[in-house]
């Protein structure tokens, strides 16, 4: 399983859902839910913030 992508795709659902999720709210999500946390997504897409991350992946 590529977690990575798991977590990709789950991130872009949680943001349409709710685009005034926080950092902390997608972290504890991710936890709960053995996803990569949102600095390991910053990490991936290369990206400084996690507002650059929510509008590159949504």
């Amino acid at each position: 399983m590529d977690y990575y992508k798991k977590s990709k795709k789950i991130f872009k659902e949680k943001v349409r859902k709710n685009k005034e999720i926080t950092k902390i709210e997608w972290d504890k999500y991710a936890y709960d839910n053995c996803l990569f946390s949102a600095n390991t997504l910053m990490f991936h897409m290369d990206v400084k913030s996690f507002e650059n991350l929510k509008e590159r992946l949504s």
